[in-house]
């Protein structure tokens, strides 16, 4: 990794807070419930890869037996991740259910944005048990829109609850919203529809996390649509630490991005897409 080429900023935009419950048999973190003590153990984290930043979202595998009280604790607690340490921690993202219905979600996204005053909404379906494009979707993303928070909606490779073509769907009948799609790199295959995504929708936006290691695709991607779309995030779980290796990271700083590309990637397209971000890192252009 050539240290030399690391930009002035790095935020991680894509970093979950809670547990993760799926894949993960036998994975336990350090314990730590106080928010000081999980604090501790994500900036060490943060440290160790050498970023400066993350943006945080719930880890949306959250037990939810009361329903909407449940999802509410878990977007103040978001909140209350970021408010404690707004200069490690910047950005925070809440979610709704789409079962839930939608005059519920409606109520809850008004909260969001009013009250919790959290920066977008995120979304991982296949643990939400609807497709990316149910028809409530389509709802929760005009809702988040007319709020003004941006729409995070994860798109991982091989699940059939989140399929290119529903993102597609999305993008199609929501141009005025702005989406990020993440984990889109997350397979050979999976991959070549975000190229072709990016090709018909020019306003998505796609982050890194979990990108295939071969075929040098973010250079690709670069190439191809320029750096002003691509976003730095790694899907971290930060107790238990997710991966040993920031591999994502030294593939950036490896790739043939110049010096402005990376400054884009890694902080500069998301202060011009969240305005809290934009607040604490000015952009000039």
């Amino acid at each position: 990794m050539d240290l030399d080429r690391r930009p002035t900023r790095v935020l991680d935009l894509h970093h979950h807070v809670g547990s993760l419950e799926v894949g993960l048999a036998g994975e336990v973190g350090t314990g730590g419930s106080d928010l000081d003590t999980r604090h501790k153990v994500h900036q060490d984290m943060l440290d160790r890869f050498g970023f400066d930043a993350a943006a945080v979202m719930p880890g949306l595998q959250y037990e939810r037996p009361h329903g909407i009280a449940d999802t509410r604790v878990v977007n103040d607690a978001i909140a209350a991740y970021r408010d404690r340490l707004p200069g490690r921690f910047p950005l925070a993202m809440g979610t709704v259910e789409p079962l839930y219905g939608i005059p519920v979600c409606t109520e809850e996204i008004a909260r969001i944005a009013g009250e919790l005053h959290l920066d977008g909404l995120v979304w991982h379906t296949r643990y939400q048990g609807v497709a990316i494009s149910d028809r409530r979707m389509h709802e929760l993303v005009d809702l988040a829109t007319a709020h003004g928070l941006p729409c995070l909606v994860h798109m991982f490779a091989e699940s059939l609850l989140e399929e290119p073509w529903m993102v597609a769907d999305l993008a199609r009948n929501h141009p005025e919203a702005t989406i990020v799609v993440m984990d889109g790199f997350s397979g050979a295959n999976q991959a070549q529809y975000v190229m072709d995504l990016a090709d018909r929708f020019p306003g998505l936006y796609f982050d890194t996390a979990i990108c295939f290691p071969l075929l040098r695709l973010l250079d690709r991607f670069v190439d191809r649509f320029g750096a002003r779309r691509l976003l730095f995030g790694t899907d971290s779980y930060a107790d238990p630490v997710t991966y040993n290796h920031a591999a994502v990271h030294h593939e950036l700083l490896a790739s043939t991005l110049t010096a402005e590309d990376l400054e884009d990637v890694y902080w500069r397209n998301a202060a011009r897409i969240f305005p809290r971000l934009a607040e604490l890192w000015p952009v000039d252009a």
